[in-house]
């Protein structure tokens, strides 16, 4: 039986009207994503935003900051719409999914991506866009050629796989730069020319991951859909929107990237056992004097405690931080992460069952509030509130999904 994937690959991050629209990156910086109309105007991607600034305004491009609590809804909106309709999922990213669809029959694969295509479009206003082929690299050439080629929401390769001779080689998935030379220098121009090649040859040459690429251009699969895993850690960490010099700004965002950091981990069960801190400045200021510090504090009891965490991530900072430095960064990283479920706790320093349960009470009414009215409803008092480190966002989209103050009025006169 074949094992079939298919690949989406959501273009919100781009316009989908006929406007030509650019996305920037944090604090505005550079260029991160453009429409086609942007494009063919010669706006490069990772430009500098300032460098095309009035270039936009002269030709009426739209642009829009990052806006990752949203982007982060809508997937997964996307996402459960798609697992709503099949089981067999595996999310790559936050714009891309494999199904494998090898138990459903072969002559319904099409009509059910048309069909899935069209229901996410309804559900979530999001145009999608489906390859088909027998293995995950090609399914990624048949979205390709969907996208670019054909200009179809669902393309099968199954049986075109003559196409794979209009497929360069530096298109295929996994093909970076470096590979993309060393295999033009030997006459392998193309995704077939790839497919043609001795795959223990390529092993031997090169190493397993473009063996495997070869194989599964030919139609062997490599591998099936991957499970979820535990995180091994979590990072949080923003550039702010202005450099500070004052601890308490620093103390605040410490907090703030506290919160979010638990939050992830809070959501997969898991607890910290050690964590480390951060701070730099501008290392592209050369004008001012730079600081490059961490430390790492090993907690005694694993925990998910967010009062806990805090407490700790703002006396590690008062260890590093130093007066009279333009700070640019600063973050968490909570590390050794365990299941709750296993977790041990110290046999001598072991916290009451009374403790853990008012804990694990108030930190569950902390995500009820958050997960329905909105991620900070609640928070603690550290992290402030006029936030004058916070991410410099100025031409941000509304978060239409996830903030009541910024849902769509309609007027009825």
């Amino acid at each position: 039986m074949s094992r079939l994937r298919v690949d989406f690959s959501q273009g919100w991050l781009k316009s989908i009207t006929s406007l030509a629209t650019l996305s920037l990156s944090n604090n505005d910086g550079a260029i991160i994503s453009r429409s086609n109309e942007a494009k063919a105007l010669g706006i490069k991607m990772g430009e500098p935003f300032f460098r095309v600034k009035n270039f936009c305004k002269q030709h009426n491009v739209h642009v829009f900051s990052s806006n990752y609590t949203l982007y982060g809804n809508i997937s997964s909106r996307v996402m459960c719409t798609i697992e709503a309709s099949w089981p067999h999922l595996e999310v790559y990213s936050i714009d891309e999914a494999f199904l494998d669809l090898s138990t459903m029959p072969e002559t319904r694969h099409e009509s059910f991506c048309q069909e899935l295509q069209k229901k996410i479009l309804k559900h979530t206003g999001i145009p999608t866009s489906i390859g088909i082929g027998k293995t995950k690299t090609l399914a990624k050439v048949a979205n390709h050629l969907g996208k670019k080629v054909f200009k179809t929401p669902v393309f099968n390769i199954m049986n075109q796989m003559d196409l794979l001779k209009n497929i360069a080689i530096g298109d295929v998935w996994g093909i970076g730069r470096q590979w993309d030379k060393k295999l033009v220098a030997q006459g392998i121009y193309t995704a077939h020319d790839l497919s043609a090649m001795n795959p223990h040859l390529l092993k031997k040459q090169f190493n397993v991951v473009l063996m495997r690429t070869a194989m599964e251009l030919s139609g062997i699969a490599c591998g099936g859909l991957e499970e979820d895993t535990l995180k091994q850690s979590i990072m949080s960490s923003k550039s702010f929107g202005a450099m500070q010099t004052e601890f308490s700004a620093l103390a605040q965002a410490v907090s703030s990237h506290c919160a979010r950091a638990v939050e992830k981990m809070r959501l997969q069960r898991l607890v910290v056992k050690s964590m480390y801190i951060f701070v730099h400045t501008n290392r592209f200021r050369q004008d001012l004097a730079q600081h490059f510090q961490s430390i790492e504090v090993r907690l005694v009891n694993p925990t998910d405690d967010l009062r806990l965490i805090t407490k700790w991530a703002k006396r590690c900072l008062r260890q590093i931080y130093k007066s009279g430095f333009y700070y640019k960064k600063v973050g968490v990283c909570l590390q050794d992460l365990i299941s709750k479920d296993q977790c041990q706790l110290d046999l001598f320093h072991q916290p009451c069952e009374e403790q853990l349960q008012h804990t694990e009470k108030l930190m569950g009414i902390f995500d009820k509030i958050n997960q329905k009215y909105g991620r900070s409803t609640i928070r603690l008092a550290a992290e402030g509130y006029s936030k004058p480190w916070a991410m410099r966002s100025e031409l941000k989209s509304p978060a239409y999904t996830s903030c009541w103050s910024e849902v769509p009025r309609v007027r009825v006169y």
